[in-house]
């Protein structure tokens, strides 16, 4: 074989090793994610959790407590997506809780969910698409989760009524989904948003991640956009929560941890300067980390909440 031969064939093999690796990529950063709660003790050991390990079993064994009733609707993609419902006897509200990416309600909202059932409020916990016992083959980090948050809501207005009101809630990805689905109009019956540590895009929460590995982003996260667009339909920068900040119009509340590691907290400030709404609250936690402001800085927490329920539900 010629030497230009066997220079074709090292490209062609460098070629199918970049492809092969930027599949993995992938495939680890979307894939369905079904056992969050399997081994939930084991989950709950690790660092990010282990702080408020107490409060989330206690969380979880509440919600057993209360048998909830499985609910089903489909999506605008043909997928079956799950939640649980819970509903309070004095219902002033529904909140839809979106948990994050390899999450679950549990996990992310365990150590305040009967807080907030306590505040009169039925609570919905959704089971993100391609997540939990929603169907799904990837998650899309917001780009069409945002569309199963109006979903949701249409299904709510024809179980409940139009009358009773929603408050979304999303913690990480779950806060991008909510975030996102502000883009497009909601009906009356949507009346405020809370989203704790939200990234502003896909593109932007994977280049940090690789950037905090010590990975060239430059050259890692084009090829993984690639793989998004040819196996799980979706673009890295298709949509932003800044892009949907800017037609957002409801009272609305940012919540992040100053020292969130994971998704930087300028995220979340990005978003909150891009709001147009005139009723928006920023709490930035010191020393929280991902997901931790409520336990980190609770009583300011609980006010911004009071305000934001108050606001939305009056």
């Amino acid at each position: 074989m010629s030497a230009w031969g066997i220079v074709a064939l090292c490209l062609l093999g460098l070629a199918v090793l970049i492809f092969v690796l930027s599949y993995i990529c992938m495939r680890l950063a979307c894939r369905c994610y079904r056992s969050v709660t399997a081994d939930l003790n084991k989950t709950l050991d690790r660092p990010d959790y282990r702080e408020c390990k107490e409060q989330i079993l206690k969380g979880r064994d509440w919600i057993e407590a209360q048998q909830p009733e499985t609910v089903e609707i489909p999506s605008f993609d043909g997928l079956h997506l799950r939640a649980e419902l819970i509903v309070h006897p004095h219902a002033r509200g529904t909140l839809m809780l979106f948990h994050g990416w390899y999450g679950s309600t549990v996990t992310d909202f365990g150590y305040a969910i009967q807080e907030y059932y306590d505040r009169n409020l039925n609570l919905l916990l959704v089971h993100q698409r391609a997540q939990g016992r929603s169907e799904g083959r990837y998650m899309t980090f917001g780009i069409r989760e945002r569309h199963d948050v109006h979903s949701w809501t249409k299904w709510h207005a024809a179980h409940f009524g139009q009358e009773l009101p929603i408050v979304l809630a999303g913690l990480s990805m779950g806060a991008t989904t909510v975030l996102m689905a502000c883009g497009e109009p909601f009906d009356e019956n949507v009346r405020g948003v809370i989203a704790d540590c939200g990234f502003t895009t896909p593109h932007d929460i994977i280049a940090s991640v690789v950037r905090s590995m010590h990975l060239p982003a430059k050259l890692i996260v084009p090829l993984i956009g690639m793989q998004t667009r040819l196996f799980a339909g979706f673009g890295l920068r298709e949509y932003s929560t800044v892009e949907a900040m800017r037609h957002m119009t409801l009272p609305i509340f940012f919540a992040h941890g100053e020292a969130d590691t994971f998704v930087p907290c300028r995220m979340s400030v990005e978003a909150y300067e891009a709001c147009q709404s005139k009723d928006k609250i920023l709490l930035l936690a010191p020393n929280a980390t991902h997901g931790k402001s409520f336990p980190r800085a609770p009583e300011k927490y609980r006010a911004c909440l009071n305000d934001l329920f108050d606001r939305a539900l009056s």
